[in-house]
C-alpha cells in the first residue's frame, strides 16, 4: 500500500524557530476512487484540502455561471 511522506522543515523566514525541528511523517491513504473523500497523506502533512476535479470540468461548470 502507497502511503504518502511528508517533510517538514525549520521555517526559512530568518526568525528564531527553536520549537521547530525538520522531520518527517507517514501518512496512509485514507481513500479510494470508490469511497467517499477523505484527506490524503499529502493533504494533512500540508494542512491543506486539495481539490481533486479536472480543471476541464471546473472550466465547463464557470462558464455556465456567466
Amino acid at each position: 500500500m502507497p502511503y504518502a511522506m511528508i517533510i517538514h522543515q525549520n521555517p526559512t523566514d530568518n526568525k528564531n524557530h527553536d520549537y521547530y525541528h525538520f522531520h518527517f511523517e507517514f501518512y496512509p491513504p485514507y481513500r479510494t476512487q470508490n469511497k467517499l473523500k477523505y484527506l490524503a497523506g499529502c493533504e494533512l502533512g500540508a494542512g491543506t484540502f486539495i481539490n481533486d476535479t479536472l480543471p476541464e470540468e471546473k472550466a465547463a461548470e464557470l462558464r455556465k455561471l456567466r
